[in-house]
């Protein structure tokens, strides 16, 4: 009875991987990236770039362009001129210079005649950034229990509608989505932009903070201090969220934060806030372009703690 009992419980449990490692989209993809989560909860991988050597970029849907890190010593001469564009960050806006003619391979992918900003991040911090111009000549599924971007077509995809689906739109070139949260007991449908490239949870504007009063609420656990893609940071203060709801899926006491930027997409009145990939890395995410729909499914990260700290 017991070797049976074991056969069934090693039977079960490879059907229960064997679903959590599976694509969300069962067509054949066109291209593979692999990546890697590393301490700060966000996706990176590697790329070449203008004849390089490897590189380490880091993924980001919060970021309208893939980027040069232009402090890096491994793009030192590989940086083609450019022309001025404007960039706005989480904490400010600022001029930087944009190319168009560089070379990009990532996995499977080649970019040729690819447009990339030139910004200065502390050389330590990655090589560059693969941002939607690269992600959105494809519709993607980002599988964080393969730690795979799948590519496809730019075609309408078809998703099981045991999916979480979730409609979305651009606001200054990135995109958003609607989600409910609860706070001190009110349940609002928030826009919140879609962000890998923050290794934040999920963090709620300025003016929204101010308008219903929220720093009033209750007492943060924790304060932060960020430093965004413009070079300007800024302070938020760490709270816990009543709930959030992710179709039926119900997270309590989701660690957020309640922002006091008074610069930058932070203190935009026309957006809510931003979900970052300490929260994004809990699902398996398809992001279908052509239709402008996203797709999550929770994964093997969906109950791991939003910050050791709180747990120790």
């Amino acid at each position: 009875m017991k070797s049976q009992s074991k056969l069934l419980f090693a039977i079960l449990y490879a059907f229960m991987s064997f679903i959590a490692n599976a694509r969300m989209i069962k067509e054949t993809p066109v291209g593979e990236i692999p990546f890697a989560i590393a301490g700060d909860s966000r996706i990176y991988i590697t790329a070449f770039v203008n004849g390089s050597d490897s590189l380490r970029f880091l993924v980001d849907t919060g970021a309208s362009s893939i980027v040069l890190n232009t402090n890096s010593p491994k793009l030192k001469g590989l940086i083609h001129n450019g022309e001025s564009a404007n960039n706005i960050g989480t904490s400010g806006e600022n001029t930087v210079t944009y190319s168009n003619d560089n070379s990009v391979r990532v996995g499977s992918i080649q970019y040729d005649k690819a447009g990339c900003a030139h910004i200065p991040y502390p050389p330590e911090y990655w090589d560059g950034v693969f941002g939607l111009n690269g992600l959105a000549a494809f519709n993607i599924e980002i599988n964080y229990d393969d730690f795979k971007i799948y590519c496809y077509p730019k075609e309408a995809l078809m998703v099981d509608d045991s999916y979480v689906s979730k409609p979305f739109t651009y606001k200054y070139d990135v995109p958003f989505i609607q989600l409910p949260i609860k706070l001190n007991g009110t349940l609002y449908n928030l826009l919140l932009e879609v962000d890998t490239g923050s290794d934040r949870i999920i963090d709620l504007n300025t003016p929204f903070v101010d308008k219903n009063n929220l720093l009033e609420i209750q007492k943060p656990f924790a304060i932060s201090r960020i430093t965004s893609s413009d070079g300007n940071d800024g302070e938020l203060k760490n709270v816990f969220f009543d709930e959030v709801v992710v179709g039926p899926y119900i997270m309590p006491k989701v660690a957020g934060a309640f922002s006091t930027l008074s610069t930058g997409m932070q203190s935009k009145e026309d957006i809510d806030g931003m979900i970052g990939n300490n929260f994004l890395k809990r699902f398996n995410m398809v992001i279908d372009f052509t239709s402008k729909m996203l797709y999550l499914q929770p994964n093997n990260f969906y109950y791991a703690p939003f910050y050791d700290f709180l747990i120790k």
